[in-house]
C-alpha cells in the first residue's frame, strides 16, 4: 500500500503530521519512529516502506517546528526538547497504538529518539525497542577532541548564530532548521553531568520503568554516539532486557555506516530483518553482537 499521511495532535493539542505506512495485508506488527534530533521523518521513508512491505506497520512523524509539523515562523516557535520528548513521542505512541491496537507497539528511537523513551511516560507501556546510534549527549563523555568541537559549537557558535536569526538553520551541521528552544535545552543538557537525567532529575524520568527487551544498535565510526556516551544511555535503562551490537562498516561490506547510514537501504537490509524479526516476535532470527557481549544494563 501507499504511505498515508495524516495529522494528530500531540498532548496540549498542537498538530503533528505523520505517515502510516501500512502492510497490504493484515500487520504482523506494528513500529512507531522517534526520529534524530533535525531530521524530517521522510528520512526514514525507504526503512519504514521496507518493514511494510514485509507486514509491519509502521508510523513516522515530526516533532513539533520541524518539517510538517512547523506552524508558522520558525523563530516564532516555542518548542523544546522537552516537548518533544514528553508531549509529541507521547501522541506519537498513542497513535500507532490506535491504529494497530491489536498487536504490540515497538519503538524504533534514532539517536534523540533512543533518548526519548526515558522521558516519555509511555517508555513503560512499549512491547520492546530498538535504539540506532544513540548515546547520553553529556559532553564529559566523549573524547577530548569531539568534546572541545562540541563545546564551541553549543556554547559559542550556536548562540550567537540563534541570536541573529531566531532559530538555527541546518546547514550549521543539525540537519533540519530547528526552534532556537529546542537547541538551547539540548546545550543546556549537554553541559549538564548526567544529560537529560541529571537535567530533569530521576523522579521526573522513566529510564528505569522499562521493563521490555531492548536492542541497541551502534557504529564505531559514530561520531555524535562514541562508544562512552552510548554505553552511560544503555545503562540508563536498568530494568530492560538488553541487547547491544556493535556494527562495523567492514562488516557490512560499507566504507562508512556513521550516524546516519544505517537507514540507508543496501548492505544494511540484513541488519533491518533483525529489526522485523523482533517486532513480530519471529524467534528464528536472533538479535546478537559483535564486538561486546549481550548484556543486561
Amino acid at each position: 500500500m501507499q504511505p498515508v499521511d495524516l495529522t494528530f495532535p500531540s498532548l496540549d493539542g498542537r498538530m503533528l503530521a505523520g505517515t502510516v505506512h501500512a502492510p497490504a495485508g493484515s500487520p504482523l506488527g506494528a513500529l512507531v519512529i522517534c526520529s534524530a534530533l533535525g531530521v524530517p521523518r521522510p528520512y526514514y521513508r525507504r526503512f519504514a516502506t521496507w518493514m511494510a512491505a514485509r507486514g509491519v506497520g509502521v508510523l513516522t512523524f515530526d516533532y513539533r517546528g520541524v518539517g510538517g509539523s512547523l506552524a508558522g515562523p520558525l523563530r516564532d516557535d516555542p518548542a523544546t526538547l522537552l516537548d518533544w520528548g514528553r508531549l509529541d513521542v507521547t501522541a506519537a505512541i498513542d497513535k500507532a497504538r490506535e491504529t494497530w491496537s491489536g498487536l504490540p507497539l515497538w519503538a524504533l528511537g534514532h539517536s534523540f529518539g533512543g533518548q526519548s523513551f526515558g522521558i516519555t511516560p509511555r517508555g513503560p507501556d512499549l512491547a520492546g525497542a530498538i535504539v540506532v546510534a544513540a548515546g547520553s549527549g553529556d559532553l564529559a563523555l566523549y573524547p577530548p577532541a569531539l568534546r572541545r568541537l562540541y563545546q564551541f559549537q553549543l556554547g559559542v557558535a550556536l548562540p550567537i548564530v540563534t541570536a541573529l536569526t531566531g532559530y538555527v538553520p541546518g546547514r550549521f551541521g543539525i540537519g533540519a532548521d530547528l526552534p532556537a528552544g529546542v537547541v538551547g535545552q539540548w546545550a543546556r543538557w549537554c553541559r549538564t553531568p548526567g544529560y537529560a537525567r541529571g537535567a530533569l532529575g530521576l523522579d521526573a524520568t522513566h529510564y528505569h520503568q522499562i521493563d521490555a527487551p531492548m536492542h541497541f544498535y551502534d557504529f564505531p565510526d559514530d561520531t555524535f554516539a562514541p562508544p562512552a556516551p552510548s554505553a552511560e544511555l544503555r545503562s540508563w535503562y536498568t530494568g530492560a532486557r538488553v541487547t547491544h551490537r556493535t556494527i562495523t562498516p567492514r562488516e557490512l561490506g560499507l566504507d562508512k555506516i556513521g550516524h546516519f547510514g544505517f537507514f540507508r537501504p543496501g548492505p544494511t537490509e540484513a541488519i533491518w530483518a533483525e529489526l522485523r524479526a523482533a517486532v513480530v516476535g519471529d524467534h528464528t532470527v536472533g538479535h546478537h553482537t559483535v564486538g561486546e557481549d549481550a548484556a543486561a544494563s
